[in-house]
């Protein structure tokens, strides 16, 4: 069969419309699917070149340095940073804990720069004002501010420290350890109160002294150690000496167990006693004139000790160093200077006290006073003159003023030995 030209074309223009329905029932089903015809790209004005696709915005940082990280109370610190992206006028706060102390802007590097005054230790932070990001904490430590005013150092005084602390409401306790010759010889405490603490620290000794004051962290405030040094120095003292220097060495004498007529400030006749006593015990020149010998001596020196420890109260007379010791609990309780027999006739052994009298008369003439007697003829008693050397008839001369403070603690039985 032949067909026309336009049986043909009505063929084809059915064809066309068939088609067109085809892809306008499944287009909508291809887009339910996922699929999307994909976006031309922009076009430029000017030749019509692809445009790239915009980038996000960086993130704002921002960083935090100090100058240093530990101050005293009162002093400043600078606290530093950058911010980016870099744009100047760019407000930051400073915050201590989280309360805002100071603010700051960039420059036009990015970079700011602030001082502030800490009260207290914390961790301090940077933000940014418009948006609100943070740096890094940083920690500062404030510690607190201490002035010390001291007395004149004195041997074997104690001397007086005010500490004057800032801020008042530090409530710590204060330490002071106090070193002489390297070795640590005594700690002393205190609480501040009101930004005050009152400490003795005790030199014993002559010469240098290093004293360490240590103050805790407390009320908000970090640790401190503050080290002091101070020089006792001595003098050369007799009789007729006064002041300061006096009381040192009676003090020490006293620590020794040497009997003192008191802790004063002058250099009595009594105080002359005192220092032999000390002088013969520690077998130095018997001068009563306290040099450097004398003090080198008492830097250090412990208590002379007994020779017999049996029965532990008893009296022990030492002929070679001429020194009386009353013994209490095995140890020496009080020590005096003493004079026995010119020619060596004072009896030497394991006696008792026979016999007590407020006074006795002497074959030699004189009165005895607080006489104690232990073998014949043979008794301790007060006398003037005690030298320092061995001048009596046989019996143990005192000096007046230390007799009653022997005989008020002997006793009839006691035990006394003598020896050289």
């Amino acid at each position: 069969m032949r067909t026309s030209a336009s049986g043909t074309h009505c063929h084809r223009l059915v064809a066309a419309t068939v088609l067109f329905a085809l892809c306008a029932l499944l287009l909508p089903a291809a887009i339910a699917l996922g699929a999307s015809p994909e976006p031309a790209a922009s076009q430029d004005t000017a030749g019509g070149s692809p445009l790239p696709a915009a980038e996000p915005s960086p993130p704002t940082t921002i960083t935090c340095v100090f100058s240093r990280t530990g101050v005293v109370y009162g002093d400043g610190i600078t606290v530093s940073g950058m911010v980016e992206p870099i744009a100047a006028g760019q407000e930051v706060a400073i915050a201590l804990d989280g309360a805002d102390v100071a603010t700051a802007v960039t420059d036009a590097t990015g970079a700011y720069a602030v001082d502030i005054i800490p009260r207290r230790s914390g961790d301090v932070t940077a933000r940014v004002v418009a948006d609100g990001t943070l740096s890094e904490p940083q920690h500062v430590v404030v510690k607190p501010l201490v002035t010390i005013v001291r007395g004149t150092p004195v041997p074997f005084l104690s001397l007086r420290f005010v500490l004057r602390v800032a801020p008042s409401a530090y409530a710590g306790v204060v330490t002071a350890r106090v070193l002489h010759r390297g070795k640590l010889v005594a700690t002393v405490k205190g609480r501040c109160r009101d930004g005050r603490v009152v400490l003795k620290a005790p030199l014993r000794g002559i010469g240098r002294f290093d004293i360490a004051f240590a103050l805790p962290a407390a009320n908000g405030l970090g640790a401190r150690r503050i080290d002091k040094r101070v020089e006792a120095k001595w003098r050369t003292l007799s009789a007729g000496s006064s002041g300061a220097a006096v009381k040192g060495l009676l003090t020490a004498l006293n620590r020794l167990k040497m009997r003192v007529p008191g802790i004063g400030t002058r250099f009595t006749s009594a105080c002359k006693d005192a220092v032999m006593a000390f002088q013969k015990a520690y077998r130095l020149p018997r001068t009563y004139v306290v040099g450097y010998d004398d003090w080198r001596k008492l830097d250090g020196a412990v208590p002379v000790k007994p020779r017999y420890s049996r029965p532990v109260t008893h009296l022990e007379v030492d002929k070679g160093r001429q020194i009386l010791m009353v013994v209490r609990s095995g140890k020496v309780y009080g020590l005096i200077a003493v004079s026995t027999g010119a020619t060596g006739n004072t009896p030497e052994g394991a006696f008792r006290i026979q016999q007590k009298h407020p006074y006795t008369t002497s074959g030699y003439g004189g009165i005895l006073f607080r006489t104690m007697g232990f073998v014949g003829n043979f008794a301790i008693h007060g006398y003037v003159p005690v030298p320092p050397y061995p001048a009596s008839h046989g019996c143990i001369r005192e000096p007046m003023w230390a007799a009653p403070w022997v005989y008020d603690r002997s006793f009839v039985g006691e035990r006394l030995y003598v020896y050289h």
